[in-house]
C-alpha cells in the first residue's frame, strides 16, 4: 500500500456528450488541428465539423492517419500544424488517430524528430516536457483507452520498430467518450479493439507493478468487457452494451496508465511492427499463449481472471482455476470469432528469431514486469505454440 496515482484528464462520459465539444474547445486555444483517419464525408466527422462551425471554432482538418502511425508522418504533419497557425489538437477515431494526435502535440512543441522521444530499451530517450500542446481526445472505438492514457504507440518505418511515447504530459486535457460514436464499428474491429481492452485488464492486473488502485480498475473492466463484448460483436446497435464496453475501455486505460503492460503487449508490438496488422489482432494471437505459459507464477491472480471472465470455478481448486484462465480466454476468443494463430496473419517459423530479437532489443521493459521470468528459448516456445 505504497503507490502514486493521478487522474489529470477530464472525462465526459455518456451518449450525446459530443455536443459539449465546442464549449471545451474554446477554452484550449484559437485554432484546432483535427486529426483523424475518418474522411470528412463520414457522418461522425461531418457532424463534429458542423458543431464546430456553428460555434465559430476555427480548425484545420488532417484526415490521413493510417493504422500503426509512423514517425516520419508525425514529423511532417507537425510542420503543417505550425504552418497553419494551430495551437491545440482534437484527435477523433481509434487508438491510431489519438496516438497520432498525441505525437503531434509533442513534436510541434519540441525541437527533435519524434522518434527521439519514443522509448527504446537500448538507448537514452529524450524527455517530453510540459510544453506539450493540449489535446481533446474523442474515441470512436472502444479499445485502446488512449483517451485517458499517458502512452502513444508509434512505428519507425525504416527499422520496423513499434514502441511508445510515455509521459503524463501527453494525457489529453479532455476526453469525450460518447458510446454513440462507436455504433457503426463493424464486428471484426469491435472484437479486435475489445481484445485490446481485455489485454489491458489482464496485463495491468498481473503486472509486477500492480497496485490496489490499478487492480481495482482492471478487475472492474475485466468483468464488464467479458460480459458485454460478445453482445456488441453480435449486435453493434445495442447501445446499452456499447456503453458498457466503452466504459471498460476507459477504466482499463486508467489501469495501464499507472502500471503499464506486460509480455502480451511486448509480443503484440513486435508483431505489429513486423507484420503491420491491427493492434487488437496482434494481441488476440498472443494473449492465450502467454497466459497458458504464465499461470503458475501467481495462482491467486490467474484464478481470479477465470472468475472475473464469468467462468464457474466454484468446484475447482485454486490451482485448477488458475490453470483454467488460458482456457477461459480461448473460449472468449471463440465467442467473438477471433481465435487466430500467428500463421493467420502472415508470420511463419522463419520470422520467429527476428521477433525474439526485437523483444529483447527494444521492448524488454514490458517483459521485465511480467509475473513469470522467461528466457529467450521459453518465449520461442510461446511463439511456436501461437504459430
Amino acid at each position: 500500500m505504497n503507490f502514486d496515482f493521478t487522474l489529470p484528464c477530464n472525462v465526459l462520459f455518456g451518449s450525446g456528450r459530443i455536443n459539449e465539444l465546442s464549449y471545451h474547445a474554446k477554452k484550449l486555444g484559437k485554432k484546432a488541428f483535427i486529426v483523424t483517419s475518418l474522411p470528412n464525408y463520414f457522418e461522425i466527422i461531418s457532424n463534429i465539423l458542423k458543431l464546430l462551425e456553428i460555434n465559430n471554432i476555427d480548425y484545420e482538418l488532417f484526415s490521413d492517419v493510417k493504422p500503426n502511425p509512423v514517425s516520419t508522418l508525425v514529423d511532417k504533419t507537425a510542420k503543417l500544424f505550425l504552418k497553419k497557425g494551430c495551437d491545440y489538437l482534437i484527435g477523433i477515431g481509434g487508438g491510431s488517430s489519438i496516438d497520432f494526435a498525441k505525437a503531434i502535440a509533442v513534436r510541434a512543441s519540441h525541437n527533435e524528430d519524434i522518434w527521439n522521444y519514443v522509448f527504446l530499451d537500448y538507448r537514452n530517450n529524450l524527455e517530453i516536457s510540459d510544453s506539450t500542446l493540449p489535446l481533446i481526445a474523442i474515441p470512436t472505438t472502444a479499445g485502446t483507452g488512449s483517451e485517458v492514457t499517458k502512452w502513444a504507440v508509434i512505428t519507425n518505418p525504416d527499422t520496423y520498430e513499434k514502441s511508445f511515447l510515455g509521459s503524463n504530459y501527453i494525457i489529453p486535457k479532455i476526453a469525450i467518450v460518447d458510446p454513440e460514436l462507436t455504433r457503426t464499428v463493424p464486428p471484426l474491429l469491435t472484437a479486435a479493439t475489445g481484445i485490446d481492452v481485455l489485454s489491458h485488464c489482464i496485463e495491468s492486473f498481473i503486472n509486477l507493478n500492480a497496485t490496489s488502485f490499478s487492480e481495482m480498475y482492471a478487475k472492474e473492466a475485466m468483468m464488464i468487457i467479458s460480459r458485454y463484448l460478445p453482445e456488441v460483436v453480435a449486435n453493434g446497435n445495442n447501445l446499452s452494451a456499447r456503453e458498457k464496453v466503452a466504459w471498460a475501455s476507459t477504466l482499463a486505460g486508467i489501469a495501464i496508465t499507472h502500471v503499464g503492460t506486460t509480455l502480451i503487449h511486448c509480443i503484440g508490438h513486435v508483431i505489429g511492427g513486423r507484420a503491420g496488422v491491427d493492434h487488437g489482432v496482434a494481441l488476440a494471437v498472443c494473449l492465450e499463449p502467454v497466459i497458458k505459459y504464465s499461470w503458475t507464477s501467481n495462482f491467486h491472480k490467474f484464478a481470479k481472471i477465470s472468475e472475473l471472465m464469468g467462468e464457474n470455478v466454484s468446484n475447482m481448486t485454486l490451482k485448477e482455476s488458475a490453470e483454467f484462465s488460458s482456457m477461459a480466454i480461448k473460449k472468449f476468443l471463440n465467442t467473438i470469432n477471433l481465435n487466430i494463430k500467428l500463421s493467420d496473419i502472415g508470420i511463419n517459423k522463419n520470422m520467429l528469431d527476428q521477433l525474439l530479437d526485437d523483444i529483447f532489443k527494444y521492448t524488454k521493459c514490458m517483459l521485465d514486469v511480467h509475473p513469470k521470468v522467461f528466457t529467450r528459448e521459453e518465449i520461442k516456445k510461446i511463439l511456436l505454440y501461437a504459430l
